[in-house]
Formats: structure tokens, sequence, C-alpha cells
């Protein structure tokens, strides 16, 4: 009768070993170091939505209930992470907007041209978000690109049982040419 409840806790510790793993990976050093993504609030921001949506891909299809606790968990984190940095309880509401919006703009922009297999698009749109104007790290986009095509080529080998697990395999950033 309450076997509901049984799988409702498992789901959602699904989802949190899954996310801990989106988030651990989104950590990495070797991205901030090899792939010289700005160590910052939102350069961290940035490469957390990208791992998310690389995952979100894989699992739309085949868990969808799966890949929307894996956004409410992120967005969860995202709450408790700005009172941390010290937005006030009355901004916390109108900064979780914008950074729905900033979110759902980048799940547009990386699906659209991963859809329409465009290197070149995806890559001006991560040089865009995550270098901007930084003339310095002209190939920042191009590498990051690189980077999450491996990193989907890594999901899609993976088991759904596998990532419920919290497995995922990282791209070797150090065998890129970049």
């Amino acid at each position: 009768m309450l076997t509901w409840i049984t799988r409702r806790a498992e789901r959602r510790a699904n989802a949190h070993n899954l996310y801990d793993s989106i988030v651990a990976l989104s950590r990495s050093a070797s991205i901030y170091a090899t792939l010289r993504v700005p160590d910052t609030v939102e350069g961290r921001f940035e490469i957390l939505v990208l791992h998310i949506f690389a995952c979100l891909e894989r699992l739309n299809g085949e868990a969808p209930t799966l890949a929307q606790d894996i956004v409410d968990m992120f967005f969860a984190d995202m709450d408790t992470t700005s009172r941390e940095l010290g937005v006030g309880d009355m901004a916390v509401p109108k900064k979780m907007r914008g950074l729905a919006v900033i979110f759902e703009d980048r799940m547009a922009a990386y699906k659209s041209s991963v859809e329409n297999s465009s290197r070149n698009a995806l890559s001006n749109e991560l040089q865009k978000n995550i270098f901007g104007n930084d003339e310095a790290i002209a190939s920042g986009g191009n590498n990051l690109a690189r980077y999450l095509l491996k990193l989907r080529k890594s999901l899609s080998k993976a088991s759904l049982e596998e990532l419920v697990a919290g497995e995922i395999a990282a791209p070797d950033i150090n065998g890129m040419k970049l």
C-alpha cells in the first residue's frame, strides 16, 4: 500500500547519486586549469549547467522523471548557494528567476547546436557564455565544445543503472588536442 513512498525515496536517492556525480565532475580541477575556464562563481555555474545539459540530454528519452529530479536538485542547490553567498531572503526569488532564465537559455542554445550537428555554433555559444570577450582564451569555446562532445559520447555508453549509481566516466581532458 505504501510502496509509492519507497519508490519515491529510491528515486530521490538515485537523483542525489547522479546529481552529486555531476557536481563533482563539474568541479574537476582540470576543467579550470587545462580548459582555462574561469574559476569564478559564474564560471562554475556555467560548467555545472553544461554538465547538467549533457546528462539531461541522455536521460530525457529514457528517464524523464529522473531528469526532472536533477533539475529540481539543481535549483534547490542554487537557492542554497545564493543564500550562502549573501543574497538576502527577499532577493532570492528574483535571483532564482534570473537563474532559471539563464538555465533555459543555455539548454535551448546547446540543444539547438547539438541537434543541428553544428560544432561551430556550439563553440561560439560556449565562447560567449563562458569566456565572453576574453581574446586571450579565443579557443576556449572550441575546446569546451570538444569536451562536451566527448562527455556526451561517454554518457551515451553508460547504462541507466550506471548513471543512477552516479557512475559517470569523465572525458580525458589531458588527452585532448588543445
